[in-house]
């Protein structure tokens, strides 16, 4: 993930994001975040690796490096589930809070590349989860009662002009019970956004391979897959290959009949070039879609070892501020205009 930083953003972004940060050094197996820590700034690793850790049982699950954003939690109401600490001499470059608010609101090109951004490396870091557990789904239980919830917070993000542009642009697709929307292996074509019913994410019980993947959609035998995670109600399914243009590395189909707004590729594409504000807020929607489902896998690490699987959940809801109650109350109700408008039964 060490270039998608210097692909993603533009030299003026660079220039502001290493005259406004600091540069701060770190020992080996000094502690940079940890549970319940209230951060104040947002961190670059420069040189070295740090390892993120389960807080309860203190192992190990991902290594992180060069080009990771770390502590970006904050900027979506997601809390701190994991220590995350050097693991040989590192230093990272600290950019102020306040500061990155301030140019996050001012600046709308350097707010869509840096959303942009943070989306691909939260997608690549769920994509290494997802391949990791292929065959072991008991390390991923994500409820589709906490993604409704989760996707109903970005929807207050949008403007009504962007709820119109989607509208006009997508069109309403009806998945069948057991129906596959997406095959492993495979390219996403389009933004999905689901309106009705709930989806499965699953993955096969052999490791992890595109080629395979792709060709057990043609096959005639029997693939057997396991259930991850389930996706309701305004949820993004395939989104982390719809960013990174990679294949899916799980297979998503409907647990029961669903409806979807398919917008295809090409027409986001051309709208997010050409309407930078929207892609500020479209891409802060992707960022906040997978920074919620992170935390929430990351999270399981921990609750595999603890008999006390209600502790991170409710750490999380107590972060939840006025503002983002408030956006989400939003959310909610921009959704159910969708809705209305598409004449899909809430």
């Amino acid at each position: 993930m060490s270039d998608i930083l210097l692909r993603e953003l533009s030299n003026a972004d660079i220039d502001w994001m290493v005259t406004t940060g600091e540069r701060q050094q770190l020992d080996e197996g000094a502690p940079l975040i940890v549970p319940g820590d209230i951060l104040e700034g947002l961190y670059l690793v420069l040189e070295g690796q740090f390892a993120m850790s389960a807080p309860c049982s203190g192992r190990e699950f991902a290594q992180l490096a060069r080009g990771d954003i770390l502590g970006a939690g904050w900027l979506f109401n997601t809390g701190t589930v994991s220590v995350i600490s050097a693991k040989s001499k590192a230093i990272v470059l600290s950019i102020p809070k306040a500061a990155l608010l301030k140019k996050l609101k001012a600046d709308m090109s350097f707010a869509s590349h840096f959303y942009r951004a943070i989306a691909l490396i939260m997608s690549e870091r769920i994509r290494q989860q997802f391949e990791a557990v292929s065959g072991k789904s008991e390390l991923l239980r994500y409820q589709s009662g906490q993604m409704v919830k989760e996707a109903l917070f970005v929807f207050g993000e949008l403007h009504d002009s962007d709820m119109d542009w989607m509208l006009r642009a997508g069109q309403v697709e009806r998945i069948p019970a057991n129906s596959v929307l997406l095959h492993m292996g495979r390219p996403v074509d389009a933004l999905y956004t689901v309106l009705d019913g709930q989806l499965t994410i699953a993955t096969t019980d052999t490791p992890y391979d595109p080629f395979s993947g792709c060709s057990h959609a043609l096959s005639t035998q029997s693939q057997a897959f396991s259930p991850l995670a389930f996706i309701a109600r305004g949820g993004l399914p395939g989104i982390i290959s719809f960013l990174d243009f990679k294949p899916l590395p799980v297979k998503i189909y409907a647990t029961r009949e669903s409806k979807v707004l398919s917008i295809p590729r090409q027409k986001m594409v051309i709208k997010l070039q050409e309407d930078l504000s929207f892609a500020a807020r479209f891409y802060r929607v992707i960022a906040t879609q997978t920074a919620n489902l992170l935390a929430s896998v990351t999270a399981t690490e921990c609750r595999s070892d603890s008999a006390d699987s209600t502790s991170d959940d409710s750490a999380l809801d107590d972060e939840l501020d006025m503002e983002t109650l408030q956006r989400a109350s939003e959310g909610g109700k921009k959704f159910d205009w969708m809705l209305k408008r598409l004449r899909v039964e809430a």
